[in-house]
């Protein structure tokens, strides 16, 4: 174990034309791999016309008693990207596919080139502000700024937890500036959509029309296996997704919920094999899963651009937000849409829902009928 080092210096007085009082300690600070060097410091206290020399003294030992009260370590200087390989070691590897993925290509293009080279004590709260400042003129997004200042604030965390950090998170209390979507959120209106499944070939179809009707992820629907359908009842259980190449149990504990197949339910009936067993995937090439970027290359976007109805951002995602969005027009409460989607905060589901103009002029109209006497 590392033996505590005390230190009581002397209050010392320096001359001149405005006298101050100083104290002088020594650090220990890292000056290569396994390499330790001590160094003075010198700490202003205060002017000599401003405080006693007890009252200096009294500063000195509240000064010194963080210094006295640590048994000796250099965690804290460690080089940044020597930390960031045990985060991506220790934690990152911890984490479902989709998070791990995003994680690592936040640290490979953005945080390490910026803060590799550095030491994890020479990072501070404006050095943090300055580069989301940096990163918002070069036009990243709101979002991918945001998960910068979330994975730099999750590193501190971990290194405090770890035994390396001390000092408050140099993440917190940065600001992102105004959030401004970089694309216009959108989703098809009914006749579009029925265009769309026309367009599909039939696995995919009722794939759409799943995702279109319980608002489940296509980690979920690529996932579902026989056995988390209920044909007798006409219910899904989300107990489990698969992302690329990756089975494991849903995103968050919310997650894991039971949806209605509704109308859905005699084509699952008549689309469900004789030969199907419990642990069989509803849908899959081969007996294996689907990729969902190949689905989305090669089937439903292809068909979106021949119809005329494509537009950026369009995926899986936007089946998904319909989902929410219409459920909540047909008088579903947010708590409710919340329970459909799987979120762990009401926030998220609030992200998805698209109200849409008919419904807002629908409303004014109610408005103006009961205040204005008017209608038309």
């Amino acid at each position: 174990m590392a033996r505590r080092e005390f230190q009581q210096p002397c209050v010392l007085k320096h001359e001149g034309p405005q006298p101050y009082w100083y104290v002088r300690y020594r650090v220990k600070i890292l000056t290569g791999p396994n390499q330790i060097e001590r160094k003075e410091k010198r700490h202003w206290l205060g002017r000599c016309d401003k405080m006693t020399k007890r009252q200096a003294e009294r500063l000195r030992d509240k000064i010194l008693q963080k210094v006295n009260d640590q048994v000796f370590t250099i965690q804290n200087q460690i080089p940044f990207g020597e930390f960031v390989k045990l985060y991506l070691d220790q934690h990152v590897s911890t984490l479902a596919p989709g998070p791990k993925q995003k994680y690592t290509s936040l640290l490979k293009n953005h945080i390490l080139p910026e803060f590799g080279e550095k030491r994890l004590c020479d990072v501070r709260n404006d050095i943090v502000q300055s580069f989301l400042n940096r990163k918002a003129t070069d036009g990243l997004a709101w979002w991918t700024r945001n998960d910068l200042k979330g994975v730099l604030s999750g590193i501190y965390t971990k290194a405090t937890d770890w035994g390396y950090w001390t000092e408050k998170n140099p993440a917190l209390r940065t600001t992102l500036g105004r959030k401004r979507a970089k694309r216009v959120k959108l989703i098809f209106s009914d006749e579009q959509f029925g265009l769309l499944l026309r367009e599909l070939r039939d696995d995919v179809r009722l794939m759409v029309e799943t995702a279109i009707s319980t608002g489940m992820r296509v980690s979920e629907i690529i996932g579902l296996k026989w056995r988390c359908v209920d044909l007798d009842r006409g219910l899904i259980r989300v107990e489990e997704r698969y992302y690329r190449g990756d089975t494991d149990e849903p995103k968050s504990e919310r997650s894991h919920r039971v949806l209605s197949l509704g109308v859905l339910l005699e084509e699952y009936r008549k689309w469900k094999p004789v030969t199907a067993g419990p642990d069989h995937y509803v849908f899959h090439r081969n007996g294996k899963p689907m990729d969902d970027r190949q689905l989305l290359r090669n089937e439903l976007r292809p068909a979106a651009v021949r119809l005329g109805i494509h537009f950026p951002g369009f995926g899986w995602h936007t089946f998904r937000r319909q989902n929410l969005t219409l459920i909540q027009e047909e008088g579903a409460s947010p708590f409710e849409a919340q329970a459909q989607a799987g979120h762990s905060k009401p926030v998220m589901t609030s992200a998805y829902t698209l109200v849409g103009l008919d419904r807002r002029d629908k409303a004014v109209r109610k408005v103006q009928l009961r205040l204005l006497k008017k209608t038309g």
